[in-house]
C-alpha cells in the first residue's frame, strides 16, 4: 500500500513539475518574442515640417547590404552627427524629438544623418532589438565616410537602446565622439524595468529572466553584449546623459558605465526633473549648449 501511494505521489509530482516546466518555457518564449521583435512604425513627420533642407538617402548596411534609408541634413560644417534611435522608434522619435535636436545641431553648423535601422521606418529587412549593430550603424558611418567625413569627424548620438548600440559600436570602431542619453548598463536590467513599467511584478520578471535569455539565444541566436562590459573599449570622449526621473535607467547604473570608461575627457551630466531621454524636450537650450560644447571641445 505504501509503495503504491509513493508511486502515485511520484507520478503526480512528475506531472506537476513537467507542467511547470512547460508553462515556464512557454512564457519565456512569448516574452522573448516581445523583447526581440520590432514592429515597423510609419514615419509621422519630415524635415520639411521643421523648415530644414534635406536629402533622401539610401545606403547598404555594412557586410550584408540591406538597404537602409534616411535623411541627410547639411549644416555646412566639417563634422557629422549620426543619430541612433532607440526602442521601437524610427528616425523620427517623438520621445526625444530627433527632428528638434537635428534642427538645433544643423543651425550650429553640424551635418546630421537620421536613418532607420533595418525593419524600421523605410529601411528594408527585419528589425530585432539590439541586433545588427555593426551592420546598421556601420553602414550609416560608412555612408558618411563616403561623403568625405573622416572617422574623427563623425559623432554618434544615441538614445536608450540606441545609446547601447552606439556604445557597442564605438567600442570596436573609430569615431570622434559619442553621446549616450539614457544608456542602460546591462540588457537584463532594462528588459526587467520595461516589463515592470507595463505592470509585471519585478520578482516575477526576475524569475523569468534566465528563461528569456535562453530563448533569445536559441530562437534568435542573440549574443548578448552588455554596454558596461565594452564601454572601456571606446577610445574617443563620451558624454553620459542621465535624466533624474528616468524610471528605466537609474543614476548608479550610468555611473557604472562612466566608471568603466577610460577616457579622462569623458563627461557625466544629470538633467533634473526629467523623464527617460526627454532632456532636449524639457530643456532644449541647455541640452544643445551642453552637447554642442562637448562636441566643440573635441
Amino acid at each position: 500500500m505504501r509503495i503504491e501511494l509513493r508511486r502515485r505521489w511520484l507520478k503526480y509530482t512528475a506531472i506537476g513539475l513537467a507542467a511547470l516546466v512547460v508553462i515556464y518555457v512557454g512564457i519565456s518564449i512569448y516574452a522573448a518574442y516581445r523583447v526581440m521583435e520590432i514592429p515597423r512604425l510609419p514615419l509621422v513627420d519630415s524635415p520639411e515640417d521643421a523648415g530644414l533642407a534635406y536629402e533622401d538617402v539610401a545606403f547598404p548596411s555594412r557586410g550584408d547590404a540591406v538597404e537602409l534609408r534616411g535623411w541627410y541634413l547639411p549644416g555646412g560644417g566639417g563634422k557629422a552627427v549620426l543619430i541612433v534611435n532607440g526602442g521601437y522608434q524610427n528616425r523620427v522619435d517623438e520621445n526625444n524629438d530627433t527632428l528638434g535636436i537635428t534642427a538645433a545641431l544643423v543651425g550650429l553648423g553640424y551635418n546630421v544623418l537620421l536613418f532607420d535601422q533595418r525593419g524600421r521606418g523605410e529601411s528594408a529587412g527585419t528589425g530585432h532589438s539590439l541586433f545588427n549593430i555593426e551592420e546598421d550603424v556601420g553602414g550609416a558611418v560608412d555612408y558618411l565616410h563616403g561623403r568625405g567625413f573622416a572617422a574623427d569627424d563623425v559623432y554618434l548620438m544615441g538614445f536608450c537602446s540606441g545609446a547601447a548600440s552606439a556604445c557597442i559600436f564605438a567600442a570596436s570602431n573609430e569615431v570622434g565622439a559619442v553621446v549616450l542619453d539614457g544608456c542602460f548598463d546591462e540588457v537584463p536590467t532594462m528588459v526587467a524595468r520595461e516589463a515592470v513599467a507595463e505592470g509585471v511584478p519585478e520578482p516575477l520578471m526576475q524569475f523569468f529572466i534566465p528563461g528569456i535569455s535562453l530563448m533569445t539565444r536559441l530562437i534568435y541566436h542573440y549574443d548578448m553584449v552588455n554596454p558596461v562590459d565594452v564601454v572601456a573599449g571606446i577610445a574617443c570622449p563620451v558624454l553620459f546623459i542621465h535624466e533624474e526621473n528616468d524610471v528605466y535607467i537609474h543614476r548608479d547604473e550610468m555611473e557604472r558605465l562612466d566608471a568603466a570608461a577610460t577616457n579622462p575627457a569623458n563627461e557625466f551630466w544629470e538633467i533634473p526633473d526629467t523623464l527617460h531621454s526627454q532632456g532636449f524636450r524639457e530643456h532644449p537650450r541647455e541640452y544643445i549648449e551642453r552637447v554642442a560644447g562637448f562636441f566643440a571641445a573635441r
